[in-house]
């Protein structure tokens, strides 16, 4: 079985990770539910996922056609004609798709893996056919050019070379090389770069003309549409085109080399131990046994855990199988603690094998393991486009129903899974070794899973815009998709706030909490107590210590963390003692002086490292000029302070400062607001306030005023941060201030007027955005940008020239309309998950919105007019009154502001 989240185990800080606890009761699964499915007579397989719970769509086309079907010296081609699918059409070029998509405010993706190619977009749910127009278009007529692909082979060199710079993709890819040479097997998803490089667009064509086709694909749209409708549609739009016959092809199935030894060095602060076995793939008989013991070998219970990070010789032992239909690799990453060695972490890795290997595993530890593996996709299902993708890859690759799958895990016994172990796990094919050198790594990618995925969405366009008259049509109509959100709240005796948001859709819950804080709680000579409490808070509470908490929700299947910020997500059957687990740790922690001394020291490394990044050397420096003189919020830890927190501290700050009259709880799942009440005042109704409520109100921001600051960096660009003070979240101003920012840049959206001005007319800048970053009491606009060193004092002047734009003329109809689409388009598309949907009635609670916050959006933002925007802006934007920070090398700017 795919595993559902890649291994992502980059700076775990290490121990401070959240309880990874496991799975739903063990006889159920996350099934078949609202899954309807047909077939067109060219073949085409469309299902429907229905779901109701966010006005969302996701729709995937799924081609059976992956890495694995390439031919010699043709190789990383099936992810280059996944990025030149998104390259046009004749009637849809690829500057209209771009367009199409930033209109909508939607999210456009596409990722290459071993067995398939998919092609994803996520949007309101009103806009469904013009995803399904888009993708039947280029199924059929894909333009594949010579001078497109001229230019997009240099995006997907670019790639490569940007994966080949993150130390766990590097290691993974050189260690599947190890263990497959000489075979298509040995090479992950992206190819061989040389093969890359020399391609001609006839050898995509090929491809293209043999995988292609409606018989060899599946489409799959989820969320909330109605199946006979999306049916219909399908046929409509893929009916017409043929079927194709098929090229041969044998799935490779080399057999795995053993003994080997692979050795890589970046500038990675840990050394990494991964030991590779050979396992069977997806559609082999064992592989749910390989899933399960995937979640096994990492229990914080287990063996392994205890052998290596109980010792210290690790901070952190994880697993991830990265395997194809037939075959594949499952890693085991050790992650070392400075001054042990790979050498010594392998020799005690294996002596625990062995030991289990002969005398089996805890039967509650296999249980366990099983309920995390069900979990996972249960939890995956919890999102639209995460329900999408188990039904897309379980119906369309695999060719079987999701509870199938289900049932073969829950059939497992503990001798099938010592078995397996016994057969795949006795010895690792390959040993790979990542060792930490001094040398800089320029590009620093995080890619940590072998999936070629590439996000298109924020693609500018380049070239003509073409588009069909009756997108072009649809396009200029407002979304009638309007949020579902309708919580309700209510507030305990002890001051403690709840909202409550019930769906219903999936038998779990999901928990977020936020105890309000301020950096004046803080004692001098103290900074860092609250991140260190935060880190301890999973170790331990008054009635839960380390084990026993993690034994009692590998018992119900739940995920918790612990600290300043809290959650849990489990099932709702369980709900109950999810609270009471959380309210525990919150309101009893305990600690224990076995993890202090661990936690304080791993803490106090970290901010010796964090210190000389030059992403928080600018973020300092920023707030510096931004903030009063004597803003808490600048006094920052250091590894003498963190050094210097003692238990008493932790404790006397807890006591004081973790209260219930500080603390917002936000419950999303299958729970009645009743029932929430009820169980929320069983756990925490006891917890007690200490003393008066301390204040958390934030000093105000002093007016507009310039600053200078510069950061030298050996890069070649100058990065820029640009800034002024602008309005609070309680602002009612902020709607309009929202909508000025997205014209102004936004995320990068290649219509915002600094997008334009900067990047599409005159070249002078790599990327530009701006942002409102606001909390109850104050916020501020920040612009960034990157630039070479000889456009820096022209782009400012641009960055002025266009902000008093702003002031003096009115901006036009079509372009505020364009901001408001796609501000509610991300509001809607947040709500396609139960986390999404968590985090935004927490805000509501938070910062005290009205209840209809997201649901009257599109209704407050339509009385939004140009007028107004250009109100805001005279009140609050003072062009010639910037914070200017600047990063990179010397230049003027490094001496004065520009």
């Amino acid at each position: 079985m795919k595993r559902l989240s890649p291994f992502i185990v980059l700076a775990i800080a290490l121990l401070a990770a959240p309880i990874a606890a496991n799975a739903q009761p063990a006889d159920s699964g996350i099934g078949d539910r609202g899954v309807f499915q047909t077939r067109l007579p060219n073949g085409l397989q469309v299902i429907v996922v229905e779901n109701h719970v966010a006005p969302v769509v996701h729709t995937s086309v799924w081609y059976r056609f992956g890495s694995l079907y390439e031919t010699p010296g043709k190789t990383g081609l099936a992810h280059a004609l996944e990025h030149m699918m998104f390259r046009g059409t004749p009637q849809i070029s690829s500057s209209g798709l771009d367009d199409i998509v930033a209109r909508l405010g939607a999210q456009m993706n596409g990722q290459t893996d071993y067995d398939y190619t998919n092609f994803l977009f996520d949007m309101p749910s009103d806009r469904a056919s013009i995803a399904l127009q888009i993708e039947a278009d280029r199924m059929r007529h894909a333009a594949l050019g010579a001078s497109e692909w001229n230019i997009e082979r240099r995006a997907v060199l670019n790639e490569l070379d940007g994966n080949e710079s993150s130390p766990f993709y590097n290691l993974l890819s050189r260690v599947r090389a190890a263990a497959y040479p000489n075979s298509s097997e040995g090479l992950t998803p992206s190819g061989l770069r040389s093969d890359v490089a020399v391609a001609g667009v006839a050898d995509l064509r090929k491809y293209y003309k043999e995988w292609y086709a409606p018989n060899n694909a599946a489409l799959v749209v989820a969320g909330d549409v109605n199946h006979n409708t999306i049916f219909a549609l399908a046929k409509r739009d893929f009916g017409s085109i043929p079927k194709r016959t098929l090229p041969a092809y044998t799935p490779p199935h080399a057999k795995a080399a053993t003994g080997k030894v692979v050795d890589a060095e970046f500038p990675f602060p840990f050394e990494v131990l991964d030991l590779a076995y050979a396992v069977p793939g997806d559609t082999e008989p064992g592989e749910p046994a390989i899933s399960t013991l995937a979640d096994l070998i990492p229990n914080e219970r287990g063996p392994f855990y205890q052998a290596l990070v109980e010792t210290n010789v690790a901070l952190a032992v994880e697993a991830n199988a990265d395997t194809q239909l037939r075959g594949g690799l499952m890693h085991v990453y050790v992650i070392l603690n400075p001054g042990h060695t790979g050498a010594e972490a392998q020799q005690i890795f294996q002596s625990t094998m062995d030991q289990i290997l002969k005398d089996g595993f805890n039967p509650d530890l296999v249980a366990a393991a099983k309920r995390q593996t069900l979990a996972e996709r249960a939890y995956a299902a919890d999102s639209v486009g995460g329900y999408a993708d188990l039904v897309g890859y379980t119906y369309g690759i695999v060719g079987e129903r999701d509870r199938d799958e289900d049932q073969r895990i829950f059939s497992l016994t503990p001798q099938a899974v010592l078995s397996a172990a016994r057969t795949y796990l006795a010895k690792p094919n390959v040993v790979g070794h990542l060792t930490p050198n001094d040398r800089p790594n320029s590009r620093a990618s995080q890619k940590s899973n072998a999936t070629a995925s590439d996000n298109f969405s924020t693609r500018v366009p380049n070239g003509p815009i073409v588009e069909p008259a009756d997108i072009r049509a649809e396009l200029r109509k407002p979304t009638t998709a309007r949020s579902k959100l309708a919580p309700v709240t209510f507030t305990l005796p002890n001051g403690l706030r709840v909202i409550v948001q019930p769906k219903t859709d999936r038998s779990t819950v999901y928990i977020g909490g936020s105890i309000a804080s301020s950096p004046a709680f803080v004692p001098q000579g103290k900074e860092g107590l609250t991140r260190l409490a935060s880190s301890l808070a999973a170790f331990g509470s008054e009635h839960y210590d380390f084990t026993q908490l993690r034994k009692a929700t590998d018992d119900i299947g739940a995920s918790i963390e612990l600290g300043q910020s809290f959650s849990a997500h489990g099932f709702a059957v369980d709900f109950e003692q999810l609270l009471t687990l959380l309210a525990d740790g919150e309101e009893h922690p305990a600690f224990p002086d076995r993890w202090l001394a661990l936690q304080r020291s791993q803490i106090a490394n970290s901010i010796s490292t964090e210190q000389t990044i030059s992403g928080q050397m600018v973020d300092r420096a920023y707030l510096q000029r931004l903030l009063p003189p004597d803003d808490p919020a600048l006094r920052y830890p250091s590894q003498d302070t963190v050094s210097s927190i003692t238990l008493q501290d932790l404790l006397d700050f807890t006591n004081r400062y973790w209260r219930p009259d500080l603390t917002t709880i936000a419950i999303v799942g299958d729970v009645t607001p009743d029932r929430a009440r009820r169980a929320v005042e069983a756990a925490f109704g006891s917890w007690r306030n200490a003393g008066t409520t301390p204040s958390v109100a934030q000093p105000s921001l002093p007016p507009p005023h310039a600053g200078h600051a510069y950061v030298q960096t050996d890069a070649n660009q100058v990065f820029i941060q640009l800034g002024q003070r602008a309005v609070a979240r309680s602002s009612r101003d902020f709607d309009t201030f929202q909508l000025l920012t997205e014209m102004l840049g936004g995320s990068g959206y290649f219509e915002s007027r600094l997008w334009q001005e900067l990047r599409q007319k005159r070249g002078l800048v790599y990327g530009v955005s701006s942002e409102m970053k606001s909390d109850k009491d104050r916020g501020d606009l920040e612009i960034q940008l990157n630039a070479s060193p000889e456009n820096v004092a022209s782009a400012i002047s641009i960055v002025r020239d266009q902000l008093e734009r702003l002031r003096t003329e009115p901006v036009s109809g079509a372009e505020l309309a364009g901001a408001k689409v796609r501000l509610v388009s991300e509001a809607l598309l947040n709500e396609a998950s139960a986390g999404g949907q968590r985090d935004e009635v927490l805000t509501i609670a938070q910062d005290r919105l009205p209840l209809d916050y997201f649901a009257t959006l599109s209704q407050r933002y339509a009385g939004i007019t140009p007028a107004d925007v250009q109100r805001i802006a005279k009140e609050y934007l003072q062009p010639d009154r910037l914070i200017e920070v600047f990063a990179g090398p010397t230049g003027p700017w490094s001496n004065h502001a520009i």
